[in-house]
């Protein structure tokens, strides 16, 4: 059997939970803005994938939507509404489960974001597949990071 050797580009994205790797890919960026890393709000683009308000109740990022939506459907699998309902609760309620995510440019950090998984069922939390939403959070970054009708405004 052949074993794949994976190109490292420039650019790469990490997403873990409680300092465990879920996922972790390499990409390139056609026509890169250096002075978007040097820029003061590159919390916006940490906002639009991992923001669990991005600035508007109710609106999340990227990722805490897909795990909105994986909850969702797991609570709606095992509804059965010829039983009474009863609250959500953990066994181990103590437990802290947080999501971090990082962008790296050169295997330099220059972003992490890191938001709480405690909203969502220890089922949908333990276990994260992010495939159908690689695109998008990459094509979030691209895009960021690319812009050249960026002017640096100062805080």
């Amino acid at each position: 059997m052949k074993t794949k050797k994976i190109e490292e580009q420039a650019y790469e994205f990490i997403f873990y939970i409680n300092n465990h790797i879920i996922c972790q890919r390499y990409f390139d960026i056609r026509d890169f803005n250096k002075s978007r890393l040097e820029a003061h709000n590159m919390k916006d683009l940490l906002d639009t994938i991992t923001g669990m308000n991005n600035g508007n109740y109710g609106e999340l990022g990227i990722i805490p939507n897909f795990l909105k939506e994986k909850t969702c459907d797991y609570l709606w699998g095992y509804y059965n509404p010829y039983e009474e309902q009863s609250t959500y609760e953990t066994k181990n309620n103590n437990k802290i489960d947080n999501f971090q995510f990082e962008i790296k440019v050169n295997k330099v950090s220059v972003g992490k974001s890191i938001f709480s998984g405690n909203p969502f069922p220890p089922k949908v939390r333990y276990s994260v597949d992010i495939k159908e939403i690689i695109p998008s959070i990459i094509s979030e970054i691209r895009n960021y990071l690319s812009e050249k009708n960026y002017k640096n405004v100062g805080v």
